[in-house]
């Protein structure tokens, strides 16, 4: 099994919007990342085929940030989640920079173990973040509002 997470130019990664969208449900939110000069999008593959998509804001100031990360429905709980966060953490130290932070809503518990489990650490809670939604979202019976950041540092 040959797993890879590589780079896509920002002309050719239109074809990862659908599953973009699994990380965020604005197709225009999406569009204005991808072709955002400041960001990088990777295209994560498994023997070719693809299976997840990440969106990265490279800062050679404080901090990078994953700005959308996805794994393809079918292919989660497969530990490639973890190997895409592990190659855009190499890149971070390759780059040279220092730190790389990523958020998920409060109520995603889920998302808040899984990257814990990759080293990250809570960082800072942006309130309100997700007021944009509406009618407003809920998971585990908690409505989406604030945004808990993530920081991973190098070591």
């Amino acid at each position: 099994m040959l797993f890879e997470c590589k780079p896509v130019p920002a002309a050719e990664a239109e074809y990862l919007l659908p599953l973009l969208l699994e990380a965020e449900e604005g197709e225009e939110r999406i569009r204005s990342v991808l072709f955002d000069p400041t960001c990088m999008t990777y295209a994560a593959r498994v023997d070719g085929d693809l299976i997840g998509a990440a969106v990265v804001r490279w800062e050679h100031a404080e901090a990078s940030e994953i700005v959308y990360i996805a794994v393809a429905a079918k292919q989660r709980s497969q530990g490639y989640g973890k190997r895409m966060l592990t190659s855009l953490q190499a890149e971070l130290r390759t780059r040279g920079l220092s730190a790389l932070l990523v958020g998920t809503a409060s109520a995603s518990l889920e998302n808040l173990a899984f990257y814990q489990k990759c080293g990250f650490r809570m960082f800072e809670i942006r309130r309100d973040y997700f007021d944009y939604i509406q009618p407003p979202l809920w998971e585990h019976g908690i409505q989406l509002r604030d945004m808990v950041m993530l920081r991973y540092e190098v070591e």
